[in-house]
C-alpha cells in the first residue's frame, strides 16, 4: 500500500482488511495477520532464555530486553529509561498531563487510547478475554494476563534491594517506592501521601463515604469492589487460601498472609513515632490513630465519633439494642 493511501485512511478510519472472526478492520494485510493470532492462539515465537512464548516476533523482541537489560530510550524530563520507544511515549504523558481520549458515555478522559478502549468495555459489559484454566472472563488481555499468574505461580519480577519477587511488574514498581520513600500521590482532603495512585483512590473513599458495591445476597454495601468480593465468600463459604502450617483456611490471600505471621513471629511494620512494631500494615494504621487523633467514624444517632469503624459498629448496638454476642 502506498504512503498516500495509508495516510488517507488514517482520516477516514476505514480499513480494507476485515477479520472474519470479529469483523474488526485494519489498514494493511500485515496488521490483520498480526491481529488474527488473538483468535487462533498461536504462539510461535519462543524466548531462548525463559522459554516464554509469544504470538508476534515484535513481542518476543520487546520481552528479550528484560533479560539483556537494554533500555536505550530515555525520558528528557525525568531521565527514566525504557526498552521501547512506544513505552517512552506512553510514559511522557505523565509529565504533559495530556488526556486526549474521552469516553463518549461518561466523558472520563484518558492519556492512552488503549486505556479508553479497556474502559469502554465497562459500559458495554464485553468480557472477550477468557482464562483457559478456570473460564473466568476479563475486559482486556492485560487483565487476563494478570489473572493468569494465579494459576502459574510465576514471580518473574524481583526487587533489587530486598530480593522480594512479584507476579506483576506494577506490583514491583509500587513496592520499590517503599525503599525510595517516594510518595508522590497526595490526598487533597487530608494531605496524606501514598506510594501509588491506586492506594490514594482506595484511601479517598474514607472522605467521600461512597459505597457503590452492593452484595446481591444481603444488600450490604462496600466502598471497594475487593471488599465486596471478600465479603461474598461468607455466603458461598468459599475459603480458597489454606495455611501450610496449621491448615486453617481463609477467604482471601491477605487474611492468610496476616495469619501466617503468627507462625513466623515477624513484626515488619514499625510506627515512626513511638517505634512500636506490628504484624500487619492494618495493625499499624489502627495504632497510628492514637498519635493523629483522627476520629473519622461518627454515630448517626448521638454524633459521637470513633477512630475505628469496628468500634462505631459495636457502639451502635447501644441504640439498636442488638446483642450479637453470647457469653
Amino acid at each position: 500500500m502506498n504512503q498516500l493511501k495509508t495516510h488517507h485512511i488514517s482520516h477516514t478510519g476505514e480499513g480494507d482488511f476485515k477479520c472474519d472472526v470479529c469483523d474488526k478492520t485494519f489498514f494493511t494485510k500485515s496488521r490483520l495477520k498480526k491481529h488474527h493470532v488473538i483468535h487462533t492462539g498461536e504462539r510461535n515465537f519462543k524466548c531462548e532464555v525463559c522459554q516464554k512464548t509469544f504470538n508476534q516476533k515484535s513481542n518476543l523482541s520487546t520481552h528479550s530486553k528484560i533479560h539483556t537489560g537494554e533500555k536505550k530510550f530515555k525520558c528528557d524530563v525525568c531521565s527514566k529509561t525504557f526498552s521501547m520507544k512506544a513505552s517512552l511515549k506512553i510514559h511522557h504523558v505523565i509529565h504533559t498531563g495530556e488526556r486526549n481520549f474521552k469516553c463518549e458515555v461518561c466523558l472520563k478522559t484518558f492519556n492512552q487510547k488503549s486505556s479508553l478502549t479497556a474502559h469502554s468495555k465497562i459500559h458495554t459489559g464485553e468480557r472477550s478475554c477468557k482464562c483457559d484454566v478456570c473460564g473466568k472472563k476479563f475486559f482486556t488481555n492485560t487483565h487476563l494476563k494478570r489473572h493468569y499468574v494465579i494459576h502459574t505461580g510465576e514471580r518473574n519480577f524481583k526487587c533489587e534491594v530486598c530480593l522480594k519477587t512479584f507476579k506483576l511488574k506494577s506490583s514491583l514498581t509500587a513496592h520499590a517506592k517503599i525503599h525510595t520513600k517516594e510518595r508522590k500521590f497526595k490526598c487533597v482532603v487530608c494531605i496524606k501521601t501514598f506510594f501509588t495512585k491506586a492506594h490514594l483512590e482506595t484511601h479517598h473513599v474514607i472522605h467521600t463515604r461512597e459505597r457503590n458495591f452492593k452484595c446481591d445476597v444481603c444488600l450490604k454495601t462496600f466502598s471497594l469492589k475487593s471488599n465486596l468480593t471478600t465479603h461474598y465468600k461468607i455466603h458461598t463459604r468459599e475459603k480458597s487460601f489454606k495455611c501450610s502450617i496449621c491448615l486453617k483456611e481463609f477467604y482471601n490471600k491477605s487474611y492468610l498472609a496476616t495469619h501466617s505471621i503468627i507462625h513466623t513471629g515477624e513484626k515488619n511494620f514499625k510506627c515512626e513515632i513511638c517505634f512500636k512494631s506490628f504484624y500487619s500494615k492494618s495493625g499499624l494504621r489502627k495504632h497510628y490513630l492514637i498519635h493523629t487523633g483522627e476520629r473519622n467514624y461518627k454515630c448517626d444517632v448521638c454524633l459521637k465519633t470513633f477512630t475505628l469503624k469496628s468500634i462505631l459498629t459495636a457502639h451502635s448496638r447501644i441504640h439498636t439494642g442488638e446483642r450479637n454476642f453470647k457469653f
